[in-house]
């Protein structure tokens, strides 16, 4: 069973976070108070730095994540980094890997220091894991008490991974406002860190509309130093991590994550990637609001960036059984699909999925 949780602390993000070309070059000078480093990477990721570095091997000693995200997984490398007799974690890689370290560093009570090799999710900003079983369906957002001492996000090295991993994270931070937005609008006690929010997520919307194409046409074409590029890149890791810095629970995630964490639950699920599934799920979150103009006045961006909008797409059977596997757990106790739409049933998810998989497809 899912754990749904709830957390209202303002936390505004990692100590220090350094966007600049050729900072992944340098990572050592930032681990200079440590004695013992110990890195945590993945397989992809350890290749795309170690190429990027025109390096054979890591400068320090490094451990390998399994790819799930899982507390498991965490509980192992964690034994493992404490053999090692490690000061200070650092985590190259993705999403999963930085929330695998996240739960690493918090297990040990360690400085992290995060090196993103992919810009697929703001989970390197943010304070939270998303937690997974070993079948990759989702288990809980454990909160940890601190950030990362340093984020450091090199768009020269990002850049250089297959432009399909940006969608993903376009898809993913775009429901910054669409989650958000319902939450922020039926508050009457909104903070200064609220307004904050809600405009960041309004300025990530904005930017990702005008931004992402140009940024992919620039990344098709090999132009890693493209200004689009860089802003695309900071926007989905350092900007998208300010809405639910500054929110706190109000933005951290309504329905449109839920749909995603309802979608791990089928078979098959785990090769659409996460922002990919969660963009599904903004789709289907409107609909449920009965904004389903608004839905539908997205759909040109999704087709032309190559964003999913059905089961389809996403290469999952549209089955009676999946949707209400889906719902079920969307529409939950606790879960916070309630936040953005208090009333929610799964027979109302069930019907707007039915909506958007009769949506046109390019």
């Amino acid at each position: 069973m899912a754990t749904f949780v709830q957390d209202t602390d303002v936390r505004p993000g990692p100590n220090r976070y350094v966007s600049d070309p050729g900072v992944a070059k340098i990572v050592p000078q930032y681990l200079e108070d440590y004695e013992h480093p110990v890195i945590i990477t993945g397989v992809k990721s350890a290749q795309a730095f170690l190429d990027y570095n025109d390096a054979d091997e890591f400068f320090a000693p490094a451990l390998r994540y399994d790819g799930t995200s899982s507390e498991h997984n965490a509980r192992e490398l964690a034994e493992q980094a404490k053999a090692l007799d490690a000061d200070a974690i650092v985590a190259i890689g993705a999403g999963k890997l930085s929330d695998t370290a996240k739960n690493v560093a918090d297990m040990l009570n360690l400085d992290l220091i995060i090196v993103p090799t992919l810009a697929c999710a703001c989970a390197a900003y943010s304070p939270y894991s998303v937690d997974y079983d070993d079948e990759h369906r989702f288990l809980g957002v454990p909160v940890h008490p601190r950030n990362s001492t340093a984020l450091l996000v090199d768009a020269a090295m990002i850049a250089r991974a297959p432009s399909e991993k940006f969608v993903g994270g376009i898809g993913d931070t775009l429901a910054k406002f669409y989650e958000s937005d319902p939450v922020f609008a039926q508050a009457d006690d909104l903070t200064v860190f609220d307004k904050l929010s809600r405009h960041s997520a309004r300025l990530v919307r904005d930017t990702l509309l005008e931004e992402s194409e140009p940024a992919l046409e620039a990344l098709r074409a090999g132009d890693y130093d493209d200004a689009h590029v860089r802003t695309l890149i900071d926007t989905i890791i350092g900007l998208a991590g300010t809405v639910a810095g500054f929110g706190g629970v109000r933005a951290r995630e309504s329905g449109a994550h839920t749909v995603h964490d309802g979608l791990t639950r089928i078979p098959g699920s785990a090769e659409t990637m996460h922002g990919e599934k969660v963009a599904y799920g903004v789709m289907v979150q409107l609909v449920t609001e009965g904004k389903e103009d608004e839905a539908r006045a997205l759909l040109p961006f999704y087709d032309r960036i190559g964003l999913p909008h059905s089961f389809a797409q996403m290469n999952l059977p549209f089955t009676d059984e999946n949707l209400r596997v889906v719902a079920d757990f969307a529409a939950a106790e606790g879960s916070p699909f309630h936040a953005a739409v208090p009333d929610v049933t799964a027979e109302r998810i069930i019907d707007a999925m039915r909506v958007v998989e009769g949506f046109p497809q390019a």
